[in-house]
């Protein structure tokens, strides 16, 4: 099996992991039902399917966990051809099969429950929490459209389990940034001047291939480099053309997808003699290094997420740099952006998940960039988890700039 996939057995303990914080989050969020209506997800995907299913479904089906009156129950209602897969795993209350069509076996289980509110995976602003496509919406309306007034978003839900990351999360997250910080030794021994930017990722694409893994994102633009001042940092691939120079900086933003869990980090270098380093880098790295620090120094439960991102932002602005251009950090998991609570600022862009809370558990990252006059951009990427009263980083953080004389 590949390392970038998560093992069934793994799988399924985060699942019965997810299930035991359910009773909790749906209490929390003051409803007593959620349905997620999916089907063929192997060609569409529902994001919240592999943290609370464990795999893929082909006909129309319902994974209802109501939680009425103290009662909570998890019942999967699938296509008769999927009713053994579920059995099998062992999460489920009851399972139930239809043959021709779920529409009355459905309609009949909802109303049976009267639950007061019935929350399904729409959001505006969270992508992680809107994974009910339009078709299916219409189909559920047909099914229990005199139930239609009772219909909520199960963000608040989704928002939650995702984001706090139960124990066999972040030790995933955690071998995944520690793998991530192995394959940065291995080509910082191996990177020299003169070399381009495509043959240095193509280095990190040959490390990841030997191991088995695969990127947190796009193949194209993980790792992002960025050689030299004349580089725009952003979401673009590298160019062949542009090469390592002595005197000049390098950048990586990189992370890789073990066992099904993401890493997300960013490197700076400096090629040529920690003396050589001009005062303007040093000065756009201290900015960089110590907006992260301040950040994780307020960070904790209960706060905001733009209540963080400011923190960063003000102290880059202090040292008479323009803003980033972007959140300071989003959360990490099973993507790269994990969704739910986003450490940024009050951008229509980002609409109300920087208004979101941070609980402990949660994984995040903290990055932020400056731009220098006459040598390009410096950027740093850091992955905390959020403890009882602070954070934590995931693996040593990057001090000052790597040398590669």
């Amino acid at each position: 099996m590949s390392e970038a996939k998560t093992p069934r057995n793994v799988h399924l303990k985060i699942v019965k992991e997810k299930h035991k914080q359910l009773p909790a989050i749906m209490k929390e969020a003051a409803i007593d039902c959620w349905v997620i209506f999916t089907r063929e997800t192997a060609q569409i995907s529902e994001p919240v399917m592999d943290i609370v299913v464990g795999g893929d479904i082909v006909w129309h089906s319902a994974f209802v966990f109501s939680n009425i009156k103290g009662q909570f129950k998890k019942t999967a209602i699938v296509g008769n051809y999927d009713v053994n897969a579920e059995k099998d795993k062992e999460i489920w209350d009851e399972v139930l099969g239809y043959k021709e069509g779920i529409s009355a076996l459905l309609k009949g289980y909802i109303e049976k429950l009267d639950s007061k509110n019935i929350a399904l995976n729409y959001d505006i602003d969270d992508v992680s929490a809107d994974g009910l496509t339009y078709g299916m919406y219409l189909t559920l309306v047909k099914i229990l459209g005199e139930k239609k007034e009772l219909f909520t978003s199960a963000a608040p839900i989704i928002q939650k389990l995702r984001g706090r990351k139960s124990e066999t999360e972040i030790e995933l997250v955690t071998k995944a940034c520690l793998l991530t910080k192995d394959i940065y030794k291995r080509i910082g021994a191996q990177v020299k001047v003169g070399m381009n930017e495509a043959e240095i990722q193509k280095m990190f694409h040959d490390e990841m291939n030997k191991l088995g893994i695969i990127e947190s994102w796009q193949r194209n633009s993980c790792p992002s480099v960025d050689a030299g001042p004349d580089k725009e940092i952003g979401h673009s691939g590298p160019q062949p053309t542009i090469k390592v120079q002595k005197g000049q900086t390098l950048h990586y933003d990189f992370g890789v997808k073990l066992h099904g869990y993401c890493s997300d980090i960013q490197r700076m270098y400096f090629f040529g003699a920690e003396k050589d380093i001009p005062d303007e880098l040093i000065h756009a790295f201290d900015t960089v290094y110590k907006a992260i620090t301040l950040s994780a120094e307020f960070i904790k439960p209960g706060v905001k997420g733009h209540e963080v991102d400011k923190i960063a932002r003000n102290h880059v602005i202090s040292r008479g740099y323009e803003e980033y251009g972007h959140a300071l950090g989003h959360q990490v998991g099973r993507q790269a952006h994990d969704g739910g609570t986003l450490l940024g600022p009050l951008w229509e862009r980002y609409g109300n998940i920087p208004k979101g809370v941070v609980e402990e558990n949660m994984i995040f990252t903290l990055e932020l960039n400056v731009k220098t006059k006459n040598y390009g951009y410096v950027s740093l990427e850091e992955d905390i988890v959020i403890t009882k009263d602070g954070c934590r980083f995931l693996i040593p953080r990057q001090e000052k700039f790597i040398i590669i004389d």
